[in-house]
């Protein structure tokens, strides 16, 4: 039922529509898991299994919807080839990104507020990989004097670049694949800031730490999903090779932005002032183009 309560038209309309969608979803996936209460012993060592278990049952009905709305719009991109639609590219997806990008939000609020409000060891999966991710932080800056400012962006860039290529093939060959990568990386955001509020109304607060690189790196995830989906669903409906090739370049085109978007990220989280500034303005230059065109563009669905 949850899947349903959301349709195609509506946020294409209103993508904002996303964020309470999934922020409903993922609570109740969270707290369903919470009834199960399923621990494991590993060499003497109790696991707690519930963030697990919470993103499984997250991602089971998001599965659902976003494929959906994936060979949704893989039909919409068809039929814009196919009529040779000059301003085919930024009309048929302007929308994409701002769609899951509120679906992410929606999951990292959903994850933090829990994680703020229930006790310490029910995330215990994404607290462990928290601490992995913050003892890499910290080995980074122990050895930045060795490594220097280009060597601390370059391990930034390719872990980065490892998640927009694994977004990309696993939704190349699971349709909506990289749900799971949203999903995943959602819930260790959100159990993240969760731990560091100290109240659940701090959590808007501590996130605004996370946006400057945040967006970039989230977003270029984001896109390299929709552009392997894309492909995956064109493949699955068998087009003729103009049309095909047509999708292709789109998704291509989506991917290469996606990149662009992880790449400045990086330097936003690693580069001095001036080059923070400079990626900064260029990204959410690009952002705020998204955003305007989307809001003052129609896409016929005929």
């Amino acid at each position: 039922m949850l899947e349903s309560l959301v349709k195609y038209n509506e946020i294409e309309r209103h993508p904002w529509i996303m964020f309470p969608w999934a922020l409903l979803l993922s609570s109740v996936g969270i707290l369903f898991s919470l009834q199960l209460s399923y621990q494991v012993y590993i060499s003497g060592n109790v696991f707690n299994l519930t963030g697990l278990f919470s993103v499984i049952f997250t991602i089971i009905p998001s599965v659902y919807f976003l494929t959906l709305f994936i060979k949704k719009e893989e039909s919409m991109d068809e039929k814009d080839i196919a009529r040779h639609y000059e301003k085919g590219f930024w009309l048929r997806h302007n929308k994409d990104i701002l769609i899951f990008l509120f679906y992410f939000f929606g999951l990292t609020f959903s994850f933090a507020f829990w994680a703020n409000a229930l006790p310490a060891g029910t995330f215990q999966i994404q607290t462990m990989k928290v601490q992995e991710i913050r003892a890499l932080a910290g080995n980074m800056l122990e050895g930045s004097a060795g490594l220097n400012e280009f060597g601390a962006f370059v391990q930034v860039l390719a872990n980065n670049l490892q998640v927009t290529g694994f977004a990309f093939i696993f939704s190349l060959l699971f349709g909506a694949g990289a749900v799971f990568i949203i999903v995943w990386n959602a819930s260790i955001l959100g159990v993240y800031i969760g731990r560091l509020s100290e109240a659940f109304y701090h959590i808007p607060a501590v996130s605004l730490n996370f946006l400057p690189h945040g967006i970039p790196e989230i977003g270029g995830y984001l896109l390299a999903g929709i552009g392997g989906s894309l492909i995956s669903a064109a493949v699955i409906r068998s087009h003729k090779k103009d049309i095909m090739f047509g999708v292709i370049f789109d998704a291509l085109k989506l991917l290469g932005l996606g990149i662009l978007f992880v790449f400045l990220g990086a330097v936003i989280e690693t580069g001095g002032f001036m080059l923070k500034v400079v990626s900064i303005f260029i990204f959410y230059t690009i952002f705020i183009f998204i955003i305007t065109t989307t809001l003052t563009s129609k896409r016929k669905n005929s």
